[in-house]
């Protein structure tokens, strides 16, 4: 017996095998989203705090600002222009270089 390979109906399976996860992906993807949400809520130290402190550290102006691992990540210039990628504590608003 010859048995044709249908691309069309092999795609059909294979989605319709993996439509049942795609909930559970996108919920735990939502439950981190929340948890980050909440976790910048609680921060002492919010995005515009942030880049003034970046500011009062002798940062020139703020490039880019992203919450990450419970902290700011700042990319700014410094005195001279160089791009640097900066920290700010959430707690204490401490502005520290960092390392890459």
């Amino acid at each position: 017996m010859i048995r044709r390979f249908r691309p069309a109906a092999a795609l059909a399976l294979a989605l319709a095998a993996a439509t049942p996860f795609v909930p559970a992906m996108a919920s735990d993807r939502d439950d981190r989203r929340t948890e980050e949400n909440r976790a910048v809520t609680a921060a002492r130290v919010d995005a515009a705090a942030a880049v003034a402190a970046v500011r009062a550290a002798g940062y020139g102006p703020v490039r880019e600002l992203d919450w990450e691992h419970g902290q700011w990540e700042v990319k700014a210039s410094d005195a001279e222009g160089r791009r640097v990628a900066l920290r700010v504590d959430a707690t204490t608003g401490a502005v520290t270089r960092r390392s890459r």
